[in-house]
């Protein structure tokens, strides 16, 4: 990890848009600018644990990150891949002050901090920004209700052709992306072992369904896929 103060013109001058700063007025941009540093994660470090304090909203503005829970004999439950533009506020900020999941870095990363205090300031001045917080808060709370679907509704098969499809259409938004999740990653995101998932993904190549080389996947029938993730 590397730590530096910012040195840039300040969160109005971003190139990076992030949901409701635009609702931001002059003086909490600058309360934002004059808190916040810029810090770099390496691929695999950990950018919150799960448990700890929150410290700091994160904004990445590059690369990728998962968002994770230990499940059941410390398994990882991936709720969510995250992605330049996205940043993450924890759920305890406003209750128990505690991260309630843990990200680590897909890739490297840039990302900038900003301080606890300077967020909910605005926050509790600010009814847009307020409102558009309130929203990326209820849309994690969504992401957890369709996993809990995905996960106790569908079989393997649906779970990870849900994944592909998750993986296509919002993380990537390509039918042929190079993912920079392992199979690991990406059975811990469809919540089967990684000997399932190998065996499925082999399935769906020798089906002509998808095409695999390596981390490139290639969606070939995403109808035939949608169908499996369907029915489960």
């Amino acid at each position: 990890m590397t730590k530096t103060m910012s040195d840039i013109t300040g969160c109005s001058k971003c190139n990076i848009k992030f949901n409701g700063f635009e609702t931001l007025n002059e003086d909490e941009l600058n309360a934002f600018k004059e808190s916040h540093c810029k810090v770099v994660y390496q691929k695999g470090e950990t950018i919150i644990k799960e448990g700890t304090r929150c410290n700091n909203i994160i904004c990445i503005k590059k690369g990728y990150a998962k968002l994770f829970i230990k499940g059941l004999e410390n398994k990882n439950i991936i709720i969510k891949v995250l992605k330049e533009g996205d940043f993450i506020v924890s759920p305890g900020l406003f209750t128990d002050n505690l991260n309630h999941f843990s990200v680590s870095a897909l890739t490297e990363m840039d990302t900038c901090l900003i301080s606890v205090e300077a967020f909910t300031n605005a926050f509790r001045n600010n009814i847009c920004f307020a409102e558009q917080i309130l929203k990326l808060n209820h849309q994690i709370t969504t992401d957890l209700y369709h996993q809990l679907i995905n996960f106790s509704h569908k079989k393997m098969t649906g779970r990870i052709a849900n994944t592909i499809l998750y993986l296509s259409e919002k993380i990537y938004h390509s039918r042929n992306f190079y993912t920079t999740l392992s199979r690991q990653d990406i059975a811990d995101l469809s919540s089967v072992s990684k000997e399932s998932l190998i065996r499925v993904l082999k399935d769906f190549k020798e089906s002509g369904i998808i095409s695999i080389n390596g981390n490139q996947i290639e969606i070939n029938s995403p109808k035939t896929l949608e169908n499996i993730s369907r029915v489960g």
